[in-house]
Order: C-alpha cells, then sequence, then structure tokens
C-alpha cells in the first residue's frame, strides 16, 4: 500500500512539473531543436520517460534537473538519428540551398531537374568539406538552425559562422562544377 502512496506522490510531483516547469523547458529545447516540432516531441517523451521512471525518481532530489537532463538526452538521440540518416545518403536540403549552390555553381536554379540530381553529388561533397565547414553547413542549411543560435550552441562568433559557410558554399559549387562538367 506504501508503494502505491510513493508512486502517485510521484506521479502527482510529475504532473505539477509540467505544469510548473514545462513551458521553461520547452524554450530551453526550442534553442536546443532544430524546430518546434522536435523540441515538443522531445519533451513529450522527456515526461513520458519521467512516469515511466517512478521508481528511479524516489531517488532524485532535483526533479526539474532530471526532467532537462532527460529532454537534453532527447533531443541528442534526434540529432543522432538524423546524422545517421545523413551518413546513410538520405539528405534533406532545402530548395533555397539547392538553389544558392545552383546558382554558384553556374547551372540554373529553376531548373528542376537540375535542383533534384544535385542530391547525390551534394551529399558526396557535403562528405568531402573539412568539419568546421560541415558543421556550418548542416546546421545551418541543412538543418534550419541560424547562425546567432549556432553561435551560442558553438561559441563560434557569427561572423566566423557565415564565413565557413560562405566557403563551404564555394567548394560545393567547385566539386558540383566538376561533376557537371563530368
Amino acid at each position: 500500500m506504501n508503494e502505491n502512496n510513493e508512486a502517485d506522490g510521484l506521479f502527482r510531483e510529475v504532473e505539477e512539473a509540467y505544469r510548473k516547469d514545462g513551458n521553461r523547458l520547452l524554450a530551453r529545447a526550442q534553442r536546443l531543436a532544430r524546430n518546434r516540432e522536435d523540441a515538443e516531441d522531445a519533451l513529450q517523451e522527456a515526461f513520458a520517460s519521467a512516469l515511466g521512471s517512478l521508481d528511479v525518481l524516489a531517488a532524485v532530489s532535483n526533479l526539474p534537473g532530471w526532467l532537462f537532463t532527460a529532454l537534453r538526452n532527447r533531443l541528442s538521440d534526434l540529432w543522432r538519428r538524423e546524422a545517421v540518416r545523413r551518413r546513410a545518403g538520405e539528405v534533406r536540403i532545402s530548395a533555397e540551398t539547392l538553389a544558392e549552390i545552383a546558382e554558384a555553381t553556374g547551372l540554373d536554379p529553376e531548373d528542376r531537374s537540375v535542383r533534384d540530381a544535385l542530391g547525390a553529388a551534394l551529399s558526396d561533397a557535403i562528405g568531402a568539406l573539412p568539419p568546421d565547414q560541415r558543421e556550418v553547413i548542416e546546421a545551418q542549411a541543412l538543418a534550419g538552425i541560424g547562425f546567432r543560435e549556432l553561435a551560442e550552441r558553438t561559441g563560434v562568433p557569427v561572423n566566423t559562422l557565415m564565413a565557413r559557410k560562405r566557403y563551404a558554399i564555394e567548394k560545393l559549387a567547385r566539386a558540383l562544377r566538376d561533376w557537371a562538367g563530368s
């Protein structure tokens, strides 16, 4: 009977934490996630994990801290899954980025068949970039993370990130010019 009372109390504590800290945790998740949907999903998964781990929570003295760690772990899982998809050759690139690269390559950015064919060649070219440039392209151009947010996450100044993206676009354009010429 005592275990049920303890579990009920922990359940109510998690519910109260959701009401009290949910918006704050969501705001933090949005700074770490690619988009609001990922942030919301990670938040829900963190609270579901808490509800599924009531026996573990009995020993936790800082529930908001535990929830933030669970949230951060869920977001890391999302990033890892996205990285695995990219390594497997699945590249999601915005139409704007493809148009920018096509234009820098000297190709017609309005030609849909050109943009479609760029996908596989672009994936190889991105893999060949130096790590600091690849990181900016993947985070900013592929995942849609703004320069300011990326600067906050990495501690690298915005101007440096912008220069890295510019150099990366130039290298990608050269690689794709070679591809287009073959």
